[in-house]
C-alpha cells in the first residue's frame, strides 16, 4: 500500500474513533502539524457526516445490542468500538445509495472533493465533470454582503480563484488533479479584491478521482 493509501486509511480509522488510544492520540498530534493529514480527516468527517445525515438511523433491540457489545468487545473499548462500528455500517449504506445515484446522473463526475474544517459548520461537495466545478454545501449560506470563494492550491503555490459559488457550475481551469487542495473562503460580495483568500477560510479537502 502506497504512503497516502496508508494515511488516508489511518485517517478514516481516526475519524471512526476505532484507533488504539495510543495511536489516536499520535494522529491527533500529527493532524495539528500536518496540514495534508489534517486535510484527509477533514475530508472523512465531511464525508461521513454527509452520508450518516442522509440515511435513517435503525436502532437495534437493546438485548441485541447488549449480545453485540458483550461478545465483541472488550468492556474498557465498548463505546468508542460500538461508536465506529454503527458509523461505518451507515456509511457503507449511504455510500452505496449515493454511488446508485450519481451513477445514473449526467455529465458524469470525473473528480471529487469533500470541503470541511474542524471549526466550521459549513461544508461543500464539490464535484467536477465536462459542464464545470458544482458545489453543494451544507450549512449556512453567505450573509448579505458577502459571498463564498472557491480556490485551488497546487504545492506551495499561491492560491488561485475558481470563481464565486453559486448556483452555476464554475468554468474549468487548465487543469485539476488528484490530491490538489480546493478551500473555500467567505469573501466581500463581488469576490477577493486583492487576488488572494482575504477572510476565514471555511472549508477545505483533497480533491480525489471517482
Amino acid at each position: 500500500m502506497e504512503p497516502e493509501e496508508d494515511d488516508d486509511l489511518l485517517a478514516a480509522e481516526y475519524v471512526l474513533g476505532v484507533l488504539p488510544l495510543d495511536q489516536r492520540i499520535a494522529a491527533r498530534n500529527r493532524e495539528k502539524t500536518d496540514p495534508i493529514f489534517a486535510a484527509m480527516i477533514a475530508v472523512w468527517q465531511a464525508r461521513l457526516t454527509l452520508l450518516n445525515d442522509a440515511t435513517p438511523e435503525v436502532a437495534p433491540s437493546r438485548e441485541v445490542f447488549e449480545r453485540l457489545e458483550s461478545r465483541l468487545f472488550p468492556l474498557a473499548q465498548r463505546k468508542s468500538w460500538l461508536t465506529g462500528f454503527w458509523a461505518a455500517a451507515g456509511s457503507v449504506l449511504a455510500a452505496a445509495v449515493v454511488a446508485l445515484f450519481f451513477m445514473n446522473a449526467a455529465p458524469t463526475p470525473t473528480l471529487t472533493a469533500t470541503l470541511a474544517a474542524n471549526d466550521s459548520e459549513i461544508s461543500y461537495l464539490v464535484q467536477i465533470s465536462s459542464a464545470g466545478i458544482s458545489a453543494t454545501r451544507s450549512g449556512p449560506g453567505p450573509a448579505a454582503g458577502q459571498a463564498h470563494e472557491l480556490w485551488l492550491i497546487v504545492g506551495d503555490a499561491a492560491p488561485v480563484s475558481l470563481g464565486l459559488i453559486d448556483e452555476a457550475p464554475l468554468p474549468l481551469p487548465d487543469s485539476l488533479a488528484p490530491g490538489m487542495i480546493l478551500a473555500v473562503s467567505l469573501e466581500p460580495a463581488g469576490g477577493s479584491t486583492t487576488g488572494a483568500p482575504t477572510g476565514p477560510v471555511l472549508s477545505l479537502g483533497a480533491l480525489e478521482k471517482i
